[in-house]
């Protein structure tokens, strides 16, 4: 695969270029996770997955991309972003609770 080639995000799908996309540790660096629980996520959802949830949340319930993408408090979310282009940049504000 060339770098040029668009590449999906693991959580909504859309194609980015490699150098877009971000690592996320499925399973958190501070709660035993590896190098092999990265996923390549796009900066929305990495950040809507970080502003929602806490690492002890995510290493406890969400430890994989799949369940991740079944969480029911990011259906909304990524129902909203499969719709957007891979141009549109919005910043992702902070919760006022993590779960």
């Amino acid at each position: 695969m060339r770098d040029t080639e668009p590449i999906p995000c693991s959580l909504c799908g859309r194609p980015f270029a490699r150098a877009a996309l971000t690592k996320h540790h499925c399973r958190p660096r501070q709660k035993g996770g590896t190098t092999e629980d990265v996923e390549l996520l796009c900066p929305q959802c990495h950040g809507m997955v970080h502003a929602t949830y806490t690492n002890s949340t995510l290493a406890a319930q969400y430890p994989t991309i799949e369940r991740l993408r079944q969480a029911p408090e990011l259906a909304a979310f990524l129902r909203w972003v499969r719709k957007q282009p891979p141009t549109r940049r919005k910043r992702t504000g902070r919760r006022r609770r993590k779960l």
